[in-house]
């Protein structure tokens, strides 16, 4: 048999292979760090979102209702909203509530405002999930109605694509 041709690098053409090798195992080191990172940050991200939710809830209606579980929402409003299934104490099994967070425009940039929705089709705006501090009065007074209203007539057709 005749031998194999063997090819043969030359020192800069093994330099130049080795300096990239290091270069795109970083790249890819680097992205899956972020993806794992990003993976097991969900739970907390969901938990924190459930929090602010029912602290909006606490202070516009005490005691009434309580997040139950997030609901996963299959539209390009999921990057800029959560859906919580919500227990009404007092309520009807049978009828549905849901705890909605949505990124609103105002004056002061994108705020987090929380709306309740019931499976009768009424929606409320229960407020801000964020503290304006001194702003306050402002981001009430600035934030119009039709923005909110823009919203409540969103808020079924963001329900109506939850995975339940």
């Amino acid at each position: 048999m005749e031998a194999m041709h063997r090819i043969s690098l030359n020192e800069s053409t093994k330099k130049n292979l080795t300096i990239f090798s290091i270069f795109f195992g970083i790249i890819i080191g680097m992205t899956a760090l972020l993806i794992i990172m990003t993976l097991l940050s969900r739970n907390s991200w969901k938990n924190g979102l459930a929090q602010e939710v029912q602290n909006v809830l606490d202070s516009y209606q005490p005691s009434t209702y309580t997040v139950a579980k997030s609901l996963q929402l299959d539209s390009t409003f999921a990057t800029s909203s959560a859906v919580f299934s919500l227990m009404k104490k007092g309520g009807q099994k049978k009828q549905g509530h849901y705890g909605i967070i949505v990124r609103m425009p105002s004056i002061l940039g994108p705020l987090p405002g929380v709306f309740v929705y019931d499976e009768g089709g009424s929606v409320f705006f229960a407020g801000y999930a964020v503290d304006n501090g001194k702003a306050s009065s402002t981001v009430d007074r600035h934030v119009s109605s039709t923005i909110i209203k823009y919203w409540e007539d969103m808020i079924p057709k963001i329900i109506a694509k939850t995975r339940k």
